[in-house]
This record gives structure tokens, C-alpha cells and sequence, in this order.
């Protein structure tokens, strides 16, 4: 086990010593590396759960293959594991797991239950063109719950057809971890953070805000009763030299097209922005969100 600031967790038998020795909850959040303050956000958030805050935080980093289709970044995907380190341990991790592949299948993956995500929930957004990428989501997940049995698990919603998915399969697994989403986190500018945002250059960065900027404009004039032209929409992301994927209005637990009138919506975008895939969504509601105070 190496140590630096904070444990780094390399083998299957590490992790099982590791865990024999926490007597607290343990609340786990799932990554791919390349931390970020999203990433910092889910830590701190995991740090606060449980009584008297006394919980441990588990962070895992593992570029999963499964979920990497033909012509994805698999191979060039960021890694910076000190820095990840670092930043984990800033925000309040209290020890990371690498595994390598062989941790996660010690006898190949073909030797393992793999899990298939309902189809009803992929015929939308990502899932309609990255064929098998949330079945390979879901089935890493399965896998790293089952060998950590965390209290807590966290997830951002930036992905939220990820969110969406990952929740259903807890429920019908009946597996015994709440699961709680964060919001997702933005620069100062507006764009949704992701590990994939340090691809873009300079003007790329200036082209991408152009998708922030769309939705928020969609929600205030949903707000308005002015009503939603996805062409317009699509038209203006393309005169900022974006390349539309999706652009589509959905119920956001079915994520199936809605039908009729709904209180809450989800409005979700793909772009490309040069060679970088994003995705970013809003919630078109037809009032102002009910805030509670104790």
C-alpha cells in the first residue's frame, strides 16, 4: 500500500484490511480519476453524512473499459494520480482505491455476471448512440458495491440519465446502499465540470459555453410560457462551431419523451466541441421551485 497524504488502496487485499479496520459508515463515491471540484463537491457532501459527521470516505479511481465504446478515449483518458490524491485528501477523502483491472476481475471479465441496463432508460440522450456504454456503467458499479459494501453512495448528476440508471439498479437489486446525487458543479463561467473539460483549448472553452448559455436561456423563457424550439436551440449551438448530438426534452425519472404537461422536465444536450463530447441538462419547470425551511 502506498502512502501519500492519504491511503492508496492498490490490491483487493488491501481494501478488505482497510475496510476490517473502519468501525464508522462509510460513504464510497465512484470516479475515473482526474478529480475535480465536482469530484470535491461529492467528498464534502460524503464527509457530512452519518451521525456526528464521523463517517469515512472512500474514493475509488478506475478507468472502466467496459463502458468505453469503439473510437472513445479509453486509452488517452486523463490519469494524474497524485494529484488526485491531493485533491481528495484537501476535501476530506480519508483513502483512495486504484485497483487495476485484475482486482476488479481477478479471472477475466467474461468469468462474471454482467449487468444489463433496462432499455427503456437508453433509447434516450447518451444511451441511444453509446451502445452498451451504461450497461458498462452499471455492471462496474454492481461489482465495485458488492466488494465494498459502503453505506453511502454518491453520485453527481451531471450524467443524469448515469444518475437515473445507477438509482433503478439499486432499487432492483435491492441493494442495501442509500444513494444520494449532487447537483452538478460549474466553472465561473457556466460550463458543467468534467474531467474531459481540460481537453479544450482556450476558444474551445469560450465556443462550449454557448451550451450553458442555450439552456439557461430555455428555462427562462419555459419560465415565461414562451415555449421550447429545439431547432433554435440546436441552430444556436451550431453557429458557435458545436456539433449537435442531442438536444431533447424528457420526463426526467422515465426518460422517456413527455407526454403532456409536466410540473418538472428534463432538457438534455450532447454536443462535440472540437474534439470533446459534452453534455449538460436543465429542468424546465412551470413554477418556482418549493424551498423548505426548517
Amino acid at each position: 500500500m502506498i502512502q501519500v497524504q492519504l491511503p492508496i488502496l492498490q490490491t483487493k487485499d488491501e481494501l478488505d484490511s482497510w475496510l476490517r479496520q473502519q468501525k464508522n459508515q462509510i460513504n464510497f463515491v465512484p470516479t475515473m480519476g482526474a478529480l475535480h471540484l465536482g469530484h470535491a463537491e461529492l467528498i464534502k457532501t460524503a464527509k457530512k453524512i452519518g451521525a456526528h459527521q464521523s463517517s469515512v470516505v472512500l474514493i475509488s479511481i478506475f478507468v472502466n473499459p467496459l463502458q468505453f465504446g469503439a473510437n472513445e478515449d479509453f486509452e488517452d483518458y486523463p490519469k494524474n494520480l497524485m494529484n488526485d490524491c491531493q485533491l481528495a485528501k484537501k476535501y476530506g477523502a480519508d483513502a483512495i482505491w486504484a485497483p487495476n483491472y485484475e482486482d476488479i476481475f481477478p479471472y477475466g471479465e467474461k468469468a462474471y455476471f454482467k449487468i444489463k441496463a433496462p432499455s427503456t432508460l437508453q433509447n434516450y440522450l447518451c444511451g441511444a448512440t453509446r451502445k452498451g456504454h451504461f450497461d458498462g456503467v452499471s455492471t462496474i458499479i454492481a461489482r465495485l458495491l458488492g466488494l465494498i459494501k459502503p453505506n453511502t453512495l454518491l453520485l453527481g448528476e451531471k450524467d443524469w440519465q448515469q444518475y437515473i440508471i445507477l438509482r433503478q439498479l439499486v432499487n432492483d437489486l435491492g441493494l442495501p446502499v442509500e444513494i444520494q446525487g449532487i447537483a452538478t458543479v460549474r466553472d465561473s463561467n457556466g460550463l458543467a465540470l468534467s474531467s474531459r473539460n481540460q481537453y479544450l483549448s482556450k476558444n474551445e472553452h469560450t465556443q462550449a459555453l454557448a451550451l450553458p448559455r442555450a439552456l439557461r436561456k430555455a428555462c427562462k423563457d419555459f419560465k415565461k410560457h414562451q415555449g421550447i424550439n429545439l431547432k433554435e436551440i440546436k441552430s444556436s449551438l451550431e453557429k458557435n462551431d458545436l456539433k449537435v448530438e442531442y438536444i431533447e426534452i424528457l420526463d426526467k425519472d422515465l426518460l422517456t419523451p413527455v407526454q403532456g404537461t409536466k410540473s418538472i422536465s428534463l432538457l438534455a444536450a450532447a454536443v462535440t466541441c472540437g474534439n470533446t463530447r459534452l453534455i449538460d441538462h436543465t429542468f424546465l419547470m412551470t413554477r418556482s421551485p418549493i424551498v423548505a425551511i426548517d
